[in-house]
């Protein structure tokens, strides 16, 4: 089995060789030329996403999916595909040989280049099959007519090959621009940027923006709307006392408006709450008491995050929902449509009433696979218990009455990680949850993902600026 899944592997590889790779900079860069290839490569992405298919038409609505939210997709465009065959295979790959199903030692450079090639081969892979496959399915040229009919109007056989290359080509140009990013040119992750860009447009479109329904353009964002409708008919969303049933209806401008496609200023107000909120507990740290021997025994702390996990388990489990999301659209009216609805939660204090058995069964699945996950995540990223006492007592760190045996320390360490693993699993989850019962714009999942990132990009950009002070540092660091 281990030899199979080797030669599948290395057969990705010879995929990837032929993606062309991104050489380093024959030097470091200093901040300012980082900075300015990051927002070049934001630029690209961001033009990429409002470009249009040739023969597609760009539905626009506030009701956003979370495959556009994980994956950074934009539906109609060239960012149609967005982040989704990257990271999938990233996810496959990585639980492969996490779970041993694959033997690799990433620390072996041979090892190392081949799971990195392979990853690059396999994502450009599902991007050409899930190009085909969208393009065959037809949904791209499926809408709603004026009556609520489905119209089907696809175009010359030439113009469908045209949008496979397309959709292929960009999910290539997109790996580039990550590995661009990673390798030095610019800051952080490429797909962390995309992520949070996506989210934030989101949000920015949710504030402000519009959508069309039947041909007209309706200025639907929380302010146009309640300059057009009226502070009252933003509030939740509809008409104050109207009946909280499913399809609710308000007035805008001449037309209907089902509910969740408008922002509501709860909705605006749970934003802002949940970004204090995600931000605060990103800050909380569990503190472990310690001892340096060198040092005549002296007594530290060592901070642990309380969200120890970050947010891997949350996009772990959004990337499983979103792939799910991504096939039902190609048959949506199989048992595999009715999951995925399921699998994605009804967004405002309106639409979680009308349909509290959707959302219980969105939180129970995001949960359990959050914990799930958040375990795994630990175990694979060198963040369990034993990979940790191997690194304090490398150190000459030790818990105070504990021996020097790794074993010991393990086990003392065990107390404190596998609790935090659980625990802080399960507040990210609950974290997405409450946003997205209360409407937080931009998705629960989406605004987690985009605060704790920017997060990162902050701190990024103090370290970068102390280094370029202080070059001293560099060299201290060993860079």
């Amino acid at each position: 089995m281990e030899d199979l899944g080797r030669k599948i592997l290395e057969f990705f590889a010879e995929v990837g060789t032929y993606v062309p790779a991104v050489p380093r900079p024959k030097r470091v860069l200093n901040l300012y030329k980082r900075l300015w290839w990051t927002a070049l490569v934001l630029i690209v992405y961001l033009l990429m996403s409002n470009i249009p298919l040739p023969g597609v038409s760009i539905q626009t609505s506030f009701n956003l999916l979370l495959m556009n939210i994980v994956f950074a997709a934009n539906a109609g465009t060239l960012m149609q595909l967005g982040i989704g065959p990257i990271v999938t295979a990233g996810l496959v790959i990585q639980l492969l040989v996490g779970a041993k199903i694959i033997d690799l030692d990433l620390n072996d450079p041979e090892d190392k280049k081949l799971f990195t090639l392979a990853q690059k081969g396999f994502a450009v892979i599902l991007g050409i099959v899930e190009a085909i496959g969208l393009v065959l399915s037809g949904s791209l040229w499926t809408t709603t007519g004026p009556g609520g009919g489905v119209v089907y109007s696809p175009p010359p056989p030439g113009i469908m090959i045209l949008d496979m290359i397309l959709l292929a080509s960009a999910t290539i140009l997109v790996i580039m621009m990550d590995e661009m990013v990673q390798k030095g040119y610019g800051l952080g992750s490429g797909i962390s940027l995309f992520i949070a860009a996506s989210v934030m447009s989101g949000i920015a479109w949710e504030f402000g923006g519009w959508f069309a329904q039947a041909g007209n353009v309706i200025w639907a964002g929380l302010v146009p709307a309640a300059l057009q409708c009226g502070l009252a008919s933003v509030i939740l969303g509809n008409p104050l006392g109207a009946p909280k049933v499913p399809n609710v209806t308000v007035v805008c401008n001449g037309e209907r408006v089902p509910v969740g496609a408008m922002p509501d200023l709860v909705g605006f107000v749970a934003t802002i709450a949940m970004m204090a909120v995600i931000a605060y507990l990103s800050s909380v740290k569990i503190q472990v008491p310690l001892v340096v021997r060198e040092m005549r025994g002296m007594r530290i702390k060592i901070p642990l995050n309380l969200l120890y996990v970050t947010n891997i388990p949350v996009l772990l489990a959004a990337i499983i929902f979103a792939n799910i999301q991504t096939i039902a659209m190609s048959v949506p009216d199989s048992p595999l449509a009715q999951v995925a609805h399921y699998l994605t939660p009804p967004r405002g204090l309106l639409a979680f009433i009308s349909e509290p058995l959707r959302m219980l069964t969105y939180a129970i699945a995001l949960t359990a696979l959050s914990v799930v996950f958040g375990y795994l995540w630990v175990e694979l990223a060198g963040l369990d218990p034993k990979s940790q006492a191997e690194r304090l007592i490398e150190s000459g760190l030790h818990i105070p009455g504990a021996r020097s045996d790794p074993r010991h320390l393990e086990k003392i360490l065990a107390k404190y990680i596998y609790p935090l693993t659980i625990l802080s699993s399960i507040i990210v989850a609950m974290l997405v949850i409450v946003a997205d019962i209360f409407g937080a714009y931009g998705t629960g999942t989406g605004l987690l993902l985009a605060v704790m990132i920017l997060q990162q990009y902050y701190v990024m950009l103090q370290r970068e600026r102390a280094i370029e002070t202080y070059p001293l540092i560099r060299k201290i660091l060993g860079e």
